[in-house]
């Protein structure tokens, strides 16, 4: 299946492996998360320290929460590049298997 946010080509298989681990945690943690992302996007450095303390819950091993970072700013910085609209991107994050409010969270920043 083809993606906008991917430039129209499949989604990568790793990113897929962490759509499950995203899954698991919930929207307003993942907003922060996202958060976190952008500040990164915009060149300033990811808090590791609060982004361990949000995953903490969601029983994230070290491995993971750095999985899920590497694919939130994937997602983020692809929407960007190929101006992949908020409601675009938040459908075809919910056909990649994303829960409403965690595609939503993460499809509001990009527009």
């Amino acid at each position: 299946m083809r993606f906008r946010f991917c430039g129209d080509l499949d989604c990568p298989d790793w990113v897929l492996a962490e759509i499950s681990i995203l899954s698991r945690i919930t929207s307003i943690k993942m907003k922060q998360l996202c958060n976190q992302v952008i500040q990164d996007l915009l060149g300033k450095p990811i808090d590791y320290e609060k982004v361990f303390k949000l995953t903490a819950d969601a029983k994230y091993e070290p491995s993971d929460v750095k999985a899920s970072i590497a694919a939130i700013h994937f997602i983020i910085s692809s929407a960007g590049k190929y101006a992949v609209d908020s409601e675009s991107l938040g459908s075809e994050l919910q056909q990649l298997g994303l829960p409403k409010g965690v595609y939503f969270d993460l499809s509001v920043p990009t527009s």
